[in-house]
């Protein structure tokens, strides 16, 4: 009788236990991985809040305060060169394209000094440019170029406070 009782209990092939067994650890790796993945889920949810876009009542502060900023300050275009550089043994031609930004009672002025040096200030840009080296036109800011075109301009101008910011929107290399 103990014999029938053992024989119930144990497996009518030898394979049934062999899948079984092979069964429990993948089942168990998989619980781990859908918690792991849970876990890192609810962390970067926890540590990375929503941009400031997305968060709710902000859209009219930053238009207010664009609005603010276009009152105080206006770009004024200054020159659009095509200047050739000497990289090295290669020969780059640059198109540039630079603009300033000046305070918004100050602007009057400075478009009557740009048209009254509309040369002078396109002959500088072009010397600036032909003077640069590949790191200062490949520069993710391109911060050394608007600081010397600032300080050329503002020679030019005699007014320091005048150009408040120098603007590159296209700058594009072609051989």
């Amino acid at each position: 009788m103990a014999d029938e009782a053992f024989e119930a209990d144990a497996p009518t092939t030898p394979g049934e236990e062999g899948k079984r067994g092979k069964l429990v650890p993948i089942i168990i790796i998989g619980v781990v991985m859908l918690l792991e993945g849970i876990g890192v889920y609810s962390l970067t949810k926890f540590l990375n809040p929503a941009p400031p876009e997305a968060v709710a009542g902000e859209g009219a502060e930053a238009d207010e305060g664009t609005a603010l900023l276009a009152d105080q300050f206006k770009e004024l275009e200054v020159a659009s060169a095509r200047p050739t550089n000497k990289l090295g043994t290669r020969v780059v031609t640059v198109g540039i394209r630079v603009s300033i930004l000046v305070k918004s009672e100050d602007f009057e002025r400075a478009q009557k000094l740009t048209e009254a040096m509309k040369d002078r200030l396109h002959d500088r840009v072009n010397i600036v440019v032909r003077g640069a080296s590949q790191r200062d036109l490949n520069e993710p800011g391109l911060e050394t170029l608007r600081r010397q075109l600032k300080t050329e301009f503002n020679q030019m101008f005699k007014d320091e406070t005048l150009v408040v910011e120098v603007l590159i929107p296209e700058l594009l290399q072609t051989q």
